[in-house]
């Protein structure tokens, strides 16, 4: 199996393909072409950190659909505007 490594931003809405195993579907657009991403471990965390145009650095591998199986990422300002009350 090969693995890459990859920097782009976040070209589509993230959404939800499946809830058995909870899978999430991407597109990722890099300075050559875009990529089909799909992220199966720790989805949920991904669906709150990701979103749209998000600045986004993965590490994964294709399928044989030649889709980017994602196994580790790390989303650049995840949380703008976010505020605490105390």
């Amino acid at each position: 199996m090969e693995y890459l490594s990859l920097k782009g931003t976040i070209n589509s809405a993230v959404k939800v393909i499946s809830f058995r195993p909870y899978l999430v579907r991407f597109e990722l657009k890099t300075t050559e072409q875009n990529y089909n991403c799909l992220v199966a471990k720790d989805a949920l965390n991904f669906m709150y950190l990701a979103e749209e145009s998000a600045r986004i650095a993965i590490f994964g591998h294709f399928n044989k659909r030649h889709q980017l199986i994602v196994d580790k990422y790390h989303v650049k300002n995840v949380i703008q505007n976010f505020s605490v009350v105390r």
